[in-house]
């Protein structure tokens, strides 16, 4: 409840203990256009730059981490059961990967703020859990062309891929809280660290183990 009560200050028009029920509460976080979603698209491919911050701080969306999410579920859907279809010919299509997907991806994009919120609010930090939403949400958006690159049907090209994205995600998640981070003391920081790369680890390894396990199993026949 607290999460929700911080998040009326920013709005206070939205009030009531049940305020966070109604879509009412939810519309600000879905007031952005296609192109300002597109350039945060575009920004997280860059983990590096330090703007990111500054570009959702006054605005987190939540259309963003939801479109990613939805998009990611389609993509894993449509790869794996392609190579599972290339696999001795098989021509079924299973359905299973998308309940599958949509449980892993949503428990992540959701839940893993949510821990983070929680853990750095005790260690002191004003952090916001929509704006923790937003930067997670955004830090998936890697696991996109990853999803496409692993029609390649190679073990070890996948297992490539898989690490540079988990590299490349944690780098633009630490670096979208540096500012939040550098408030903290140095002790603190190693555990906010630490959640996120166990976390991340975590997201890749299930990832590559649950939906393209057949193609690591017989590749190498």
């Amino acid at each position: 409840m607290e999460f929700f009560q911080e998040e009326e200050e920013e709005h206070p028009e939205q009030k009531g203990c049940c305020a966070f029920l109604t879509v009412q509460y939810y519309q600000p976080y879905f007031n952005v256009s296609e192109d300002d979603v597109i350039d945060r698209i575009k920004a997280s491919f860059l983990p590096f730059r330090k703007d990111f911050h500054e570009r959702v701080a006054g605005n987190p969306d939540l259309w963003g981490p939801l479109w990613i999410s939805a998009t990611i579920i389609f993509l894993i859907t449509a790869v794996a059961n392609i190579n599972q279809m290339n696999f001795e010919g098989q021509t079924t299509y299973s359905v299973d990967y998308v309940p599958q997907s949509a449980a892993l991806l949503y428990c992540i994009s959701f839940g893993t703020p949510v821990i983070l919120t929680i853990v750095m609010k005790i260690l002191g930090s004003d952090i916001r859990f929509f704006h923790t939403v937003c930067l997670y949400g955004y830090s998936m958006s890697i696991l996109m062309p990853i999803t496409i690159l692993c029609v390649l049907r190679n073990s070890y090209v996948q297992w490539c891929l898989v690490g540079y994205g988990m590299i490349s995600s944690s780098s633009f998640l630490i670096m979208g809280m540096r500012k939040i981070l550098g408030d903290l003391e140095q002790a603190k920081r190693y555990i906010i660290v630490g959640i996120v790369l166990a976390m991340q680890f975590s997201l890749y390894l299930l990832y590559k183990l649950v939906f393209f396990k057949v193609i690591e199993k017989n590749s190498t026949e």
